[in-house]
C-alpha cells in the first residue's frame, strides 16, 4: 500500500511539474506522500541488520538502477536521526540501556532511508531527464552536508560525501542568502563532490530544506546529462518536495525519541519495584546508583547524604566519573560553600552552566576539592523524605563537559526517580531505626550488651577458621558516680558520648567490635591482632580520653581517665564469655593499681580450653 501511495504522488508531481493548471495537483501529491509514510511497512525486530541497506549496501533496490558504490574522500559518517535533530554527545559513562536505544535509532534511520528512497525513485520516474537524485542531510551544528540517501543511474556516486563551506557548487546551499540553485549549462562535473567518475552533468537544480523555522536542515539535489533540463517551475516544485523531506526525518526523530522516552519510563518503573523491596539504606543508594549509570550519560556523578545521628553534616555515598577517588567519603557540613551542598540545604533543584576558561571555580562540595574546569554543566537534585522539608536527606548531582547537556525528559526521569528513592529511603531509614533500638545503646551508638555477645560468637568461629586472634577490653570510666554526683546526669551523659566517640576513632571502624557494656563500661574486641596490637591500642585509647576535655557546660572542661583491661583470645580458646571475665580480672587489678592504666591478663594457668 505504501508503495503505491509513493507511486501516485509521484505521479501527480510529474504532471505538476507540466505547469499551468496541473499545478494545483501539488498539495494532493504532498497528502498522498504523507499517507504513504503512515502506512509505511513496519521492520522487524531484527531490522538493527538492515542499517544503512538503502545507501551503502548495493545489493539493494537500488541495484536495479545501477547504485553500484565506491567510497572516495570527501566523505563522512552518515548522520543519524541524533546527530541531524541533536549534537551526538560522549560522556564518562556508556549507560546499559546504550545499545537498545541504539537498536531503537537504527531502524528510525533504516526506515527513514527506506521511505526516502521510495520517493526519490517515484520522482526520478516523473523526471525523465533526470540522472541523479540525491538527499543532503546538514552534520549536526556543523556547516556542512552530508549524502544521506540517493537514487542514480551512475555507479559513479560517492556515498556518505561530505560537502563543506566554499568547497563546489553545491556548497552554495550552506550560505542563508541562496534559496535554490539552477544550473542548465556546466561545463564539467568537476564541482560536484558527491561524483567521482567523468559523466559530463549539464544540468542541476538543488533547493534547501528547511525546518519550520526556516533553519537550514539539509538540501535535495538533482541533476541530468542533459543541458537546461530544469526550470523555475521544478524548482519550485522541488522546493515543496524539500517540505516532506524534512516532515518525513522530523517525524521519524520524534517517533524514535518519544518510544525511547515510553522504555525508560519502563525501565523506571522496574527500578520503583527493587526500591520497595529493599529496607536496607545502603541498598537504596546502590540502587540510585546502578539507575543513574545505567540510564542517564554524565561526566561526573555523585550521591550525597547527611548523617542521620547528625543532621549537619554528611559525606559523597558514592561518586563515578571525573575525579571520582577524590570525592568518594568526603565529609562535609551544612556551613560548607558547595553548590551541591546548597541544594541539600536548601532542598532546591539547582542548575548551573560554567564559562569555558573562567577564572573563579565554583566549588561543587567545599573550596578544598580538586578544580575541575572542563565540567561544564551542573544538575544537582536533592531528595527529602518530608515533602515539605527545608532540608533535604540526600542529592544526585550530575555533571557534563557540554554546556545545557541534560534535557527536560532527562530532568523529569531525575525528578521521578528521586521521588521513588524519598520514600523507599524513609522506609530503610525508619526499619533500620526499629532494629538499632533492638541492638544498639540509644544514648551512644554502640552496639549494646546482647549484640556484643552475638557478634563475638560470629567473629570467634572466623577466628577459629583462619587461625587468628582476638583481642579483648574491658574499660571503665574511672569515678563516674562523683561525675553524676557532682555535675548531674546530663553531664555524666555527655561523658558517656564523648568517650565512646573517642573509641571509635581509635580502632578500625570496619573491622572491630565497640560496645557499650552497661553503665559506665565499654568492651572494645581487636579482630586479628597481636599482644603487642593489643596492648598499643588499649594504651592509645586510654591516653586519648586522658588528653581530652570534655564540655559539660562548666566554666571549665573536664578531664576524665579510664582503667583499662585487656586479654588476648587466641584460637584454640573458645569460650568468649569467659575471657571476658578474664579481661574483666585484668580491670578489677588496673583500678585496684591506681586507676587510669592499662592491665593486660597474662596469667597462663587460667586459660581455658574446651
Amino acid at each position: 500500500m505504501s508503495d503505491i501511495l509513493y507511486v501516485i504522488s509521484g505521479l501527480l508531481l510529474g504532471l505538476a511539474f507540466q505547469g499551468g493548471i496541473w499545478f494545483f495537483l501539488i498539495p494532493f501529491a504532498l497528502v498522498s506522500a504523507a499517507l504513504a509514510w503512515l502506512n509505511r511497512p513496519k521492520l522487524p525486530e531484527s531490522a538493527t541488520a538492515m542499517i544503512n541497506k538503502v545507501s551503502n549496501n548495493p545489493t539493494t533496490d537500488a541495484t536495479a538502477i545501477g547504485s553500484i558504490f565506491r567510497k572516495m574522500p570527501p566523505t563522512s559518517e552518515q548522520p543519524d536521526l541524533r546527530t541531524v535533530f541533536n549534537n551526538k554527545v560522549l560522556e564518562f559513562n556508556e549507560p546499559t540501556s546504550k545499545l537498545k536505544i541504539d537498536q531503537i535509532w537504527s531502524r528510525a534511520d533504516t526506515e527513514l532511508n527506506l521511505s526516502m528512497s521510495f520517493l526519490l525513485k517515484a520522482l526520478k520516474v516523473m523526471l525523465p531527464k533526470t540522472h541523479t537524485l540525491g538527499v543532503f542531510f546538514l552534520q549536526g551544528n556543523e556547516n556542512a552536508l552530508v549524502l544521506r540517501t540517493y537514487v542514480s543511474d551512475s555507479t559513479e556516486i560517492v556515498p556518505n560525501t561530505l560537502i563543506t563551506a566554499n568547497s563546489g557548487l553545491i556548497s552554495q546551499i550552506l550560505d542563508p542568502s541562496v534559496q535554490r540553485l539552477l544550473e542548465g549549462d556546466l561545463f564539467s562535473s568537476k564541482g560536484l563532490y558527491y561524483r567521482s567518475g567523468s559523466i559530463p552533468v549539464k544540468s542541476i537544480v538543488a533547493t534547501p530544506i528547511y525546518d519550520k523555522d526556516h533553519n537550514l536542515h539539509g538540501a535535495l539535489v538533482v541533476d541530468s546529462l542533459m543541458p537546461n533540463a530544469f526550470d523555475a517551475s521544478v524548482a519550485n516544485a522541488l522546493s515543496d518536495i524539500a517540505s516532506v523531506l524534512f516532515t518525513l526525518s522530523f517525524k521519524s526523530f520524534a517517533s524514535a525519541k518519544n518510544f525511547i522516552e515510553q522504555q525508560q519510563f519502563s525501565i523506571l518503573y522496574h527500578y520503583q519495584k527493587k526500591f520497595f523491596k529493599n529496607m536496607n539504606v545502603k541498598d537504596i543508594y546502590k540502587e540510585i546508583f546502578e539507575y543513574v549509570k545505567g540510564n542517564i550519560p554524565y561526566d561526573r556523578m555523585m550521591i550525597l547524604a547527611l548523617d542521620k545521628n547528625n543532621e549537619e553534616k554528611g559525606r559523597v555515598i558514592c561518586c563515578d566519573g571525573e575525579d571520582s577517588e577524590l570525592f568518594v567519603n568526603q565529609e562535609f557540613s551544612l556551613s560548607d560553600k558547595g553548590v551541591v551542598v546548597l541544594a541539600l540545604l536548601r532542598n532546591r533543584i539547582i542548575e548551573r552552566n560554567f564559562t569555558a576558561g573562567f577564572s573563579d571555580y565554583t566549588s561543587r562540595i567545599n573550596e578544598t576539592e580538586k578544580k575541575n574546569f572542563e565540567l561544564r554543566h551542573l544538575f544537582a537534585m536533592p531528595i527529602a523524605i518530608e515533602e515539605n522539608a527545608e532540608v533535604a536527606d540526600l542529592a544526585i548531582s550530575l555533571e557534563s563537559k557540554i554546556p545545557n547537556r541534560y534535557s527536560q525528559h532527562e530532568k523529569e526521569l531525575l525528578k521521578t526517580i528521586a521521588g521513588v528513592a524519598g520514600f523507599a529511603y524513609e522506609r530503610a531509614r525508619a526499619f533500620e531505626k526499629g532494629k538499632d533500638l533492638a541492638t544498639k545503646d540509644g544514648l551512644t551508638g554502640l552496639i549494646n550488651h546482647r549484640t556484643l555477645h552475638e557478634q563475638l560468637r560470629t567473629e570467634k568461629l572466623r577466628a577459629e577458621r583462619q587461625k587468628i586472634n582476638i583481642g579483648v577490653m574491658m574499660m571503665d570510666i574511672d569515678h563516674f558516680k562523683s561525675v553524676n554526683d557532682t555535675y548531674g546526669h546530663p553531664a555524666g551523659d555527655e561523658v558517656i558520648k564523648g568517650i565512646a566517640s573517642t573509641i571509635r576513632e581509635e580502632i578500625r571502624s570496619e573491622i572491630d567490635i565497640v560496645a557499650r557494656y552497661g553503665g559506665e563500661e565499654f568492651v572494645v574486641a581487636l579482630i586479628d591482632t597481636t599482644p603487642e596490637g593489643l596492648k598499643d591500642t588499649a594504651e592509645r585509647i586510654r591516653l586519648a580520653i586522658e588528653k581530652k576535655a570534655f564540655d559539660i557546660h562548666q566554666s571549665s572542661p573536664l578531664k576524665i581517665t579510664v582503667s583499662i583491661g585487656a586479654y588476648l583470645v587466641l584460637p584454640e580458646f573458645r569460650d568468649m564469655k569467659q575471657a571476658l571475665k578474664q579481661a574483666d580480672q585484668a580491670l578489677y587489678k588496673a583500678k585496684n593499681s591506681g586507676r587510669n592504666q592499662v592491665f593486660v591478663y597474662q596469667k597462663e594457668e587460667d586459660v581455658h580450653l574446651d
